[in-house]
């Protein structure tokens, strides 16, 4: 008897595999693998099955009722919700629609979230110059045919859960009890998180509270003293977020003051890490707006009541503008023109064990989420390398600021002790408790430099649109950029327990790009010595995706973990197909 593998095309046995069929998509009738159970790490089977009977027209009858009343049930649990949570007056919120906030969850969301963040990763965006060298280079190079945005639409077809958007998502607005917040301001001031993220002036709150702010809301005006009050340890921080941003109206439209500033800081700290950077970047603009006019880019501010303060929030705004630019390649919205760019009397530029929380930092001294220096170099890079401007200037030009932004970032990790960089961690040669910054701000401004040092070296790239060979770099700036991307998804291996779905967008563009990035290297040098180590760093990279995906299974599943791993898999059967096209050719 033959296998029924064997009849996919020609009987009526069956049309996809066991998984294809299961997920209910086409299958490819790929051998020994079609491309889905390659993606999932499964062996391709082909299963004899009896058709399934058909239902009655009277079970089909009792199905539909029994949707209609599930439907009926969740209006309800929706219309529930929509209550007010504070009686009737000037105050009462009214409910936000479902949608407002995007679930990071969502298998939706998902994509869209990656479809805005890969062109930005060293694909392009779909019809750019960039984007049809990316696919000319991986068809020349592994004979095969790869659009990356087809590919992302068609993992939510992979994914194994329904659809994410329930019941359970319908939150309504909801201000924190008054212990609730007590609790959130004497943790923030006993830990020393102002230090970190001086985003909220603790003496302002206390008092705020004191006043009972929380028990007046119907007060006509003065909404900002009342939305600036951060909630959200042990609270259900999207019903907080929802009840602010149904203010965010009547916050815009009042005078600018130092607690309308903080409202909409602490929506953007909220906000970003769910992936959602176009939606961050506008609160960002109207803060920045709002900085302007309080003159927190001017340092004499700083001699004003709460002056320090102000200026601690503009340094956390440019920080993030910067970076934004960087990220995204949009012009940033602070012009470092009209700012003036002295560092804070009280700001940290020396480094030591102080910093790493092993007793609680002083309020007095500023920290910051990542090193204020390195925004400036983020600036340069943008300015001079990937605005509109800086692309069309003369190709040495451009290799110049390329050499003069190398030795600038040089320069400051050499004001580091070497034992805060991770270059021999991030190799597996040093055990990790030789290691001494493993904080969260550590990882994250350790992965912030080896991004720089990727965007510097990247923008070497001519991006000829004459010819495939136009997707290449210079020499020394491809050695560079090649070592960046392997250095950082090693470090990225090994700083595991920081990967969790409260910070995978935050760094998701980082380890994107260096995914891709290694992914170049081995399909235009796939006979080099190191495609075998190359390959299993790619390897390793997928595998830790896929466990991270399986573990999150136990709570709520991450669908971004089963992308990235999905991803990175496809990247990697393409290498092997370059590799086998040059040893064949």
């Amino acid at each position: 008897m033959s296998d029924p593998s064997s009849n996919r095309r020609g009987g009526r046995l069956r049309s996809a595999c066991d998984l294809c069929q299961q997920k209910k998509i086409r299958c490819d009738d790929s051998k020994p693998d079609c491309e889905t159970c390659r993606l999932a790490s499964v062996r391709c089977t082909f299963t004899r099955r009896p058709p399934a009977p058909q239902k009655s027209t009277k079970e089909r009858l009792a199905e539909a009722n029994a949707r209609i009343l599930e439907l009926e049930a969740l209006v309800a649990a929706q219309s529930s919700l929509q209550r007010p949570a504070h009686g009737d007056g000037a105050g009462t919120l009214h409910h936000l629609p479902a949608g407002l906030l995007q679930d990071p969850h969502d298998i939706n969301t998902t994509l869209a979230m990656f479809q805005s963040h890969i062109p930005f990763c060293g694909v392009g965006a779909a019809g750019s110059i960039e984007s049809d060298l990316f696919r000319s280079a991986v068809c020349q190079q592994t004979g095969s045919h790869f659009d990356i945005d087809q590919f992302l639409q068609g993992l939510p077809k992979l994914f194994s859960l329904p659809n994410s958007r329930d019941s359970g998502n319908l939150i309504s607005q909801k201000w924190p009890p008054k212990p609730l917040v007590q609790l959130r301001i004497h943790q923030f001031s006993k830990t020393g998180l102002y230090s970190v993220f001086p985003i909220a002036n603790i003496v302002v709150l206390q008092t705020l509270l004191d006043e009972n702010i929380l028990d007046n809301q119907t007060q006509p005006t003065g909404v900002a003293d009342l939305a600036c009050l951060p909630a959200f340890a042990d609270a259900n921080p999207d019903a907080y977020l929802r009840a602010v941003l149904a203010l965010l109206p009547r916050l815009i439209m009042e005078d600018a003051s130092l607690r309308s500033l903080e409202t909409i800081v602490i929506l953007f700290v909220y906000i970003f890490p769910l992936g959602q950077p176009e939606s961050g970047e506008l609160l960002l603009a109207v803060a920045v707006r709002m900085l302007y006019i309080l003159g927190g880019n001017r340092y004499s501010a700083a001699h004003q009541p709460e002056g320090e303060h102000l200026r601690a929030l503009f340094w956390i705004c440019y920080s993030i503008d910067k970076d934004l630019a960087v990220r995204f390649g949009r012009p940033p919205s602070i012009k470092d023109i009209d700012c003036d760019l002295r560092l804070p009397d009280n700001y940290i530029s020396s480094w030591s064990d102080d910093q790493f929380f092993l007793r609680p930092l002083s309020p007095q001294q500023l920290l910051f989420p990542s090193d204020i220096r390195l925004a400036f170099i983020k600036s340069k890079i943008y300015t001079f390398l990937y605005s509109d401007h800086g692309r069309t200037q003369p190709e040495a030009r451009r290799l110049q600021r390329v050499r003069e932004l190398d030795e600038e970032l040089s320069d400051l990790k050499s004001r580091f002790p070497d034992s805060f960089w991770p270059d021999l961690f991030a190799t597996g040669e040093a055990p990790d408790y030789t290691f001494h910054d493993l904080s969260l701000r550590g990882v994250n401004l350790h992965l912030e430099y080896y991004y720089c040092l990727g965007k510097i070296h990247g923008a070497s790239n001519a991006y000829d649109s004459s010819s495939p060979q136009g997707w290449s770099f210079l020499p020394s700036s491809a050695e560079l950029f090649y070592q960046e991307s392997r250095t950082m998804l090693l470090y990225v291996s090994r700083i595991r327990i920081f990967l969790n779905w409260h910070t995978f967008w935050i760094h998701a563009q980082f380890i994107l790009t260096a995914i891709v990035s290694l992914f170049r290297h081995l399909i235009t040098s796939p006979t080099a010595y190191t495609f075998g180590t190359d390959l299993q760093l790619l390897e390793n990279v997928a595998e830790t995706f896929s466990e991270l995906d399986r573990e999150s299974r136990a709570t709520r599943r991450f669908a971004p973990f089963f992308f990235t791993a999905c991803l990175t898999r496809k990247l990697i059967y393409l290498a092997k197909q370059a590799h086998q096209q040059a040893k064949n050719g």
